[in-house]
This record gives C-alpha cells, structure tokens and sequence, in this order.
C-alpha cells in the first residue's frame, strides 16, 4: 500500500450538520454522491458494507466494513474494488475517513481517503472525491433551503 498517498479534501457546506449527517450515511444520499451506487448495509459499527451498481456497462460488486459510526461526527469505513485489480485481501482495502463540525455558517465536512494499492488509484480517487464533495455540498444545500 502507498502510506504516501492520502486524499484530504475539506468543504464548507451551508447546512446543519445533522442534514449533511444523514445524506452521506443513509443509501438515497449515498446513490447520490456515490454516482448511482447503492449502498446495503445495517449501519452499524463492525458491518459489512457494500456497493453495487453498473460502472461503464459492467455490473460491480464493492465492499468494506464500517469501522466508525460516531452520529453526526465520523463515518469511517473500509473500502474493496474488484476494479482496484489486487486481491481481495484487508491489506488491500482503502480507508474512508468523513469528519463533520460545525462551523458557524453551517457544516465542515472533511474526507481522508488512504491505503491505496497503487498511485493511480490514489490519483483517480483524488479526481473522484472533488466531484463527490460538489455533489454533497450542492444537495444537502438545497434541502437546507
């Protein structure tokens, strides 16, 4: 894995913390931000977590384990592709790390995205997570009126 290569992005978001909260941790928000993907999962700390959908006309199947479910403050989460082309092995899987705080015009959100198997995982990742914060910022935003 490349300890190297760590995704930090941060956004400011004009919503309540608890609003940003349940659209990243509940599957509608999720299939939102996470371009289509379903996530299945009970939401509780030491749960599989998984990720289906179609990607380019191909059907995929990705997973991890929810490591941190702390309400309204860290969703932390291990993350496999069958895409990544290593094996699905723990030493394989990213680490999804999304922090919130409030802030006084509404959320702090921060993601860390580490362990990746090879630079342009990390580099695709890093691409993929701008657009994922516009999308988490632009939605939860205009539910919050």
């Amino acid at each position: 894995m490349l300890q190297d290569f760590v995704v930090n992005k941060t956004i400011d978001i004009a919503a309540p913390v608890p609003e940003v909260w349940k659209f990243i941790t509940t599957p509608a928000g999720m299939k939102q931000y996470l371009f289509g993907t379903n996530a299945i999962s009970d939401w509780k700390v030491g749960s599989l977590i998984r990720f289906t959908g179609e990607w380019e006309g191909k059907p995929y199947e990705d997973k991890g384990t929810i490591e941190v479910m702390d309400e309204n403050e860290v969703f932390e989460y291990t993350y496999y592709s069958a895409f990544s082309g290593v094996p699905d092995q723990s030493e394989n899987y990213t680490l999804v790390r999304m922090e919130l705080e409030p802030i006084e015009t509404g959320t702090r959100l921060t993601v860390k995205h580490s362990n990746f198997p090879s630079e342009t995982a990390y580099q695709n990742n890093e691409k993929h997570w701008e657009l994922v914060l516009d999308t988490i910022k632009e939605k939860t935003e205009k539910a919050a009126g």
